[in-house]
């Protein structure tokens, strides 16, 4: 944990994932409370949005692991 929060692009991360983990369990509750709504007539707004959020979490560490890992091997 000292590795990420020693450099400016962790502590960015470690934001990013603290705000949508936020977002995710105390908003997006609220926000999603009694829809019924299908998106492409087949996915309910609740799957869709649960699936953004898992695809910033993958964004937000792929561009950290491949861009801003403080032990990457340059090649």
């Amino acid at each position: 944990m000292r590795e990420i929060t020693g450099h400016r692009p962790g502590r960015v991360l470690l934001w990013i994932l603290l705000l949508s983990a936020v977002w995710y369990v105390f908003i997006l509750p609220f926000v999603l409370q009694n829809t019924s709504y299908l998106l492409f007539g087949w996915m309910p707004v609740a799957v869709a949005f649960y699936n953004l959020q898992t695809i910033i979490w993958l964004i937000a560490f792929w561009v950290y692991t491949s861009i801003y890992w403080p032990y990457r091997v340059d090649r």
